[in-house]
């Protein structure tokens, strides 16, 4: 009575990430709000697909919960006058959205998403709250762009549609490609809302008199925001580092932070990812003059292999200078490293013009000593390019033993083991990898603590708000201000608006300056399962994948035989009323249970849970009175397992149980068919063949037909 079922298909998850995150257990008790972490609400069904035009979003995610809630903070004429609402990025690394206003009156700066991590089962990208856009859309006037990293334009596509129309985009030109390409995917591109901004060129943001300064990251034409108005000057650094030497030749602006400092900063918010980090980060320079010796090195001894964040252009830049100086041409292997290139070759910034690419075809028949091949997957996913080559699972890309792989990238907290998984698997095909932070083969794009410390100096400001960071790096970026001078500071978490006003103004308007929080936003945080479906965590079932992944699944299969009906007479005779019976067939999976082909087929604890599991079904469905609906037998044999299993090796597993009427039962209800009268041997009149059988002695019985013809179930 023991059957295996069929296995439930596994979850697939694309586990790349941006940076580090933790956060709380699904499956503990919803977290407190009032500046805590960001909360996980229940509400209606929501999913966001891709149909039509791009803007027919199904259900209701743009609009979920909250909808009695009002604006967090004070009335725009009342308390500070500039407001600072992070939607996503504080408290976290990843999903940069912020509200910037004065008054009632703001502009949204980045709409990034953030990668999942080994908890979010199942899901591709993690979403700011749009439903929170969606409702004070009217109060959002523009749109700006800082640069093209996805935690920084990737949750366009689901913002784009939570804001009015009419909305303007702002960015520098390369995120402007990137935007545009992206929204082109989901048919969301409207170039009448697209204004690219020049360098150092002020322009009217919504409230604000707004102007771009130059800074050097990871990707071209990244820029920093001042915004002026009445009440003071706001400056976002957005994500930056100071390199004296850029591959670009677009230096860090000192001199334009050295001119803010002399006019007057109300606010500073700056980039705190690396600010534990001690000393300075290194130049591009350094990089390109690393792999250049590497190529060098293999000279003759066959292809050279490199992998890199798709979007670092400069660190493309810098492999080409490289592969030129060993007279090797370059292969991509990779869709995403194609994307990039091409938008930067539109805007007159690519290193490489994408014609003189080695196609895929012919990288197998090119001189292996004359190629370099730039693939993506440096973080391990499991369907990028490295990762099924290191498997022998990409037809694109087999590795040889005479190869050389150059890890040009950061292994990101939280990817270790994958990264060093594949590591070792290439390893073991004989493949010569160099990777790891004496190689000088990566430097990071975000400023070391020095010259945080720097520019802290240089801008002096009135306030100081740290954000991009986990909530340690946060509170260690607030500190570092406060030595230096800077002692109105704060720390806050996504969802807390804080207000400010210039302390210039206080003598001649009496505007509160302090740097406090003036208001409350309870945020959801969407997840998407790779454009197929958009929502919260209850609704994508996190907790539930949870569970079946720490506790497993139990699948039974009830067969509920019901006793055949008597005649009145016949139950007052019986002591106890009939019950039920019930055939049961289950299967468990992640509880122990081996397939049949391991173990000999008897599981690695020999069956003992199945055996268990099965006695306790079938004793909870035979206590069952013979009249009970299925239902009630389902919700007997889901206790009954449940408390079964958690006795047995303390698991508390989904349990599915699905009770069928059995063969009898459905003989029993089905319409009967008379069957023609028997003669009676000693009254000679015909009697139907029930009632003469049930009359004959047990001898006579014998003698007669051993199975009724017509259907009916024997008594």
């Amino acid at each position: 009575t023991v059957h295996p079922l069929r296995a439930p298909a596994p979850f697939v998850c694309d586990a790349g990430y941006i940076g580090k995150t933790r956060r709380p257990n699904l499956c503990a008790r919803a977290e407190q709000t009032g500046g805590g972490p960001r909360q996980r609400r229940s509400g209606p069904s929501t999913r966001v697909r891709l149909r039509g035009n791009g803007t027919d979003h199904l259900g209701s995610s743009l609009t979920l919960p909250g909808t009695g809630a009002s604006f967090p903070g004070p009335p725009g004429t009342e308390g500070p006058p500039l407001r600072v609402l992070p939607i996503g990025g504080l408290g976290e690394i990843g999903m940069n959205c912020m509200l910037i206003g004065v008054g009632d009156r703001y502009i949204l700066l980045d709409a990034g998403l953030m990668f999942p991590d080994v908890t979010d089962l199942g899901m591709a990208k993690l979403l700011p709250d749009t439903s929170f856009l969606a409702k004070w859309k009217d109060k959002i006037e523009a749109v700006f762009i800082t640069h093209g990293h996805e935690d920084h334009i990737g949750a366009l596509p689901w913002v784009i549609p939570a804001l009015d129309p009419n909305t303007p985009i702002f960015a520098p030109g390369f995120p402007m490609r990137l935007v545009e390409r992206r929204l082109k995917e989901y048919k969301l591109w409207n170039p009448a809302r697209a204004h690219t901004v020049a360098i150092r060129r002020p322009f009217q943001c919504g409230p604000f008199q707004a102007e771009a300064f130059r800074v050097t990251h990871s990707i071209p034409d990244c820029c920093g925001l001042v915004l002026r108005c009445d009440a003071g000057t706001i400056v976002h650094s957005g994500d930056w580092k100071i390199d004296e030497t850029p591959i670009d030749g677009e230096c860090f602006d000192r001199d334009f932070f050295e001119q803010l400092g002399k006019e007057g900063v109300t606010l500073f918010m700056s980039d705190s990812t690396n600010v534990l980090s001690a000393g300075r980060t290194q130049s591009e320079a350094v990089v390109e003059k690393a792999l250049m010796e590497r190529m060098l090195d293999h000279e003759n001894k066959g292809r050279i292999i490199t992998t890199q964040f798709a979007s670092n252009l400069h660190r493309l830049t810098s492999v080409k200078r490289a592969a030129d100086a060993a007279g090797r041409r370059i292969c991509f292997v990779g869709q995403a490293l194609h994307t990039y290139l091409e938008a930067a070759h539109q805007e007159g910034r690519a290193p490489l013009d994408p014609g003189l690419l080695v196609s895929h075809t012919q990288a197998e028949e090119w001189d292996p000593s004359k190629l370099v091949i730039v693939t993506t997957g440096s973080q391990g996913e499991p369907r990028a390019a490295l990762s099924k080559a290191a498997a022998k699972a990409s037809p694109l890309l087999q590795l040889r033993p005479e190869d050389l792989l150059l890890y040009s990238a950061k292994v990101i907290p939280g990817n270790d083991q994958k990264v060093m998984s594949m590591m070792n698997a290439i390893a073991g095909l004989g493949t010569q990898v160099i990777m790891g932070s004496g190689t000088n083969l990566h430097t990071s794009g975000h400023a070391y603590r020095d010259e945080l410390e720097e520019v802290l100096r240089l801008i002096k400001p009135q306030h100081f708000l740290p954000v991009h960071g986990e909530y340690a790096f946060l509170c260690a970026h607030a500190q570092l201000a406060r030595d230096n001078g800077i002692q109105h500071t704060l720390v806050v978490r996504n969802g807390q608006m804080v207000g400010v006003g210039d302390r210039r103004n206080r003598a001649e308007y009496g505007t509160p300056t302090s740097l406090s929080v003036v208001g409350q936003a309870a945020l959801t945080t969407f997840y998407n399962d790779g454009d197929k479906g958009t929502g919260s965590a209850e609704e994508m079932g996190l907790a539930m994948r949870q569970q079946l992944a720490n506790d497993g699944i139990i699948i039974a299969a009830v067969d509920v035989q019901r006793p055949a009906q008597r005649e009145p007479r016949d139950l007052t005779q019986d002591q106890e009323a009939p019950r039920l019976r019930g055939r049961v067939r289950l299967t468990t999976r992640a509880m122990w249970q081996a397939s049949e082909a391991e173990f000999g087929g008897r599981g690695c604890d020999g069956k003992r849970l199945l055996r268990v599991l099965h006695a306790a079904a079938e004793r909870a469905v035979c206590a069952l009175p013979a009249h009970a609906p299925l239902g009630d037998v389902e919700r007997a044999a889901r206790g009954a397992l449940a408390v079964a299993a958690r006795n047995f090796n303390n698991r508390c597993p989904e349990v599915v149980v699905i009770a069928h009427e059995g063969l009898k039962a459905a003989a029993a209800t089905a319409p009967v068919k008379q069957a023609p009268p028997l003669a009676d041997a000693k009254a000679g009149a015909a009697k139907p063949a029930q009632q003469r059988r049930r009359g004959r002695p047990k001898s006579q019985a014998a003698k007669g037909p051993k199975e009724e013809k017509d259907g009916r179930a024997r008594p």
